[in-house]
Parts: structure tokens; sequence; C-alpha cells
């Protein structure tokens, strides 16, 4: 899973800064960005966004004042121009897996992050002027995301659902989870050439947070994945290979393995 020193940094320097301590009650949200999020006007189309592209931010609201929203916000391995060259950063309202429009506007990670906070009624932070919106997303991360825009990906290169943070807010944190992921199911894959393809599967869940899966071909350990899919390339034409997935919590508590699955690339 990908993590930011800088992230975290720039966390404590905004919640120092806007007077959030330990013990406060607004809960913090979390997206991890990913280019494989992106969804495109065709759906059968997974790879529109940055195949490469990592990202995380951090999401929540101030104690005492029900219309401002901060964040930060951290990228890693995307092409990274000047704001008023196409750098741009927004919470989208909309499900995984669809597109929704401009909810709030955030400032474009030029400089591979940003973070600052907006007040309801401020100019330009929040396009559809509507009253109640920093509640509505912090109530509701599930049906919210954030996107980044590059130059060479204006309809996004990295995108994340945003989701609750599992922690009470307190200096004395206990976890006090002990159950383990449901297994994923449903495990199916596309088949996009002799060389690549793309595993999906149903979201796992928990007493806690899913916070990825490991991905199994031929019964070895291949790689993580943060959401319910995974791409693969550089395989062989015309040979069968044999995947599973196991569903991780924030506990580092495994799911049962999923079913497994052969799928078949095709011929030259």
């Amino acid at each position: 899973m990908y993590k930011s020193t800088v992230g975290t940094s720039l966390l404590v320097l905004m919640f120092s800064a806007t007077g959030v301590w330990a013990g406060h009650t607004n809960e913090v949200l979390e997206a991890e960005l990913d280019g494989r999020e992106e969804v495109g006007s065709d759906p059968s189309q997974r790879l529109v966004g940055d195949p490469n592209g990592k990202g995380e931010a951090y999401v929540f609201g101030i104690d005492g004042d029900p219309t401002t929203l901060c964040y930060v916000l951290t990228v890693d391995k995307i092409d990274l121009v000047a704001v008023g060259a196409g750098m741009a950063a927004h919470i989208h309202e909309g499900a995984r897996d669809t597109n929704g429009p401009v909810v709030a506007v955030l400032a474009g990670p030029e400089d591979g992050n940003a973070g600052d906070c907006l007040t309801e009624g401020e100019a330009g932070k929040f396009p559809a002027e509507e009253t109640g919106i920093v509640q509505r997303i912090l109530q509701n991360p599930a049906s919210f995301y954030i996107n980044v825009h590059n130059p060479r990906y204006p309809g996004g290169a990295i995108r994340g659902q945003l989701r609750n943070q599992i922690h009470d807010h307190d200096d004395d944190d206990v976890d006090t989870a002990d159950g383990t992921p449901s297994v994923p199911g449903n495990l199916s894959a596309k088949v996009y050439s002799s060389t690549a393809l793309e595993l999906f599967w149903d979201v796992s869940t928990d007493d806690t947070v899913v916070v990825g899966y490991d991905v199994y071909r031929d019964g070895q350990f291949l790689s993580g994945a943060r959401g319910n899919s995974f791409f693969e390339e550089g395989l062989m034409p015309g040979t069968t290979y044999v995947y599973s997935v196991v569903a991780i919590d924030n506990l580092a508590n495994e799911s049962a393995q999923s079913n497994t699955l052969s799928v078949m690339t095709r011929n030259q």
C-alpha cells in the first residue's frame, strides 16, 4: 500500500494549523488514489488513467465549524506541471466505477502535494454553492471520490474513493477488532491481448477496514492490489494461468483464499 511521509507531515501541519488536536470529534476520511480507478466513457475500457500513478489524500472537518473542509493530498509517479498548465484536483460526487460532477475544487498538487481548508461560500471552492455540502461529504464518504488531472490525462490521471478511517481520535487508541475479511467473491478476468489481462472480484467486507488484496498466480504470491481489480502484462501468449485473491484488513488479518480462476491469454 502506498504511503507518503510527505503526506503524513502535511496532515500533522494541517491539524496543528486548524487547531484540531487529539480528542477531536471529526472523522478523518482517506482515499488511496490509483490510475486504474479512473473510469472512461467506454465501461469496457478499464485502463484510462495513468497505470503507474499513485496517491494518498486525507479529508477532515473542523470542530465547531460545520462549513469548513480541510485536506492534504500527495501524488506519485504522474506527470507534474503547474496549475496554470493543467494540473488540477477535485472532489467529485459519484460511486466507484461511475463519473460524477465536481463538488469541491482542491489545489492542484503541482509539486507532488497540496493542502488547504475550504469554507462554504468561499469563491470558486464549491461550484454548486450547495449549503451543507461539507457535512454531506463528511457523513457520506463512499458517495464521493478525489480525482487528480494533468495534461496527459485531462479526464483524470489517478482517482480514489473516500472512506472513513477507523480510530476513535483519542491519544490511547486501541484496536479491538479480531475478525477477518470476507472471502473475495466472483473472481473473473478479461483478456486484453496475448500478453495482458485484468482480474476483477467483489469487494470484501470486514468489521474494520479492508485495505487491500494479495493476488496469487499459480499458487505463488504475485502482487498486492488496492482495489478489487488487478492488471497484469508481460505474460506469455496462449498460456493458461491460475489466479486467486486474499483480502487484508487494517489489522493485517487475512481472509481465506478466493476460488481459483484459470485464464488463458490469446494466441499471437
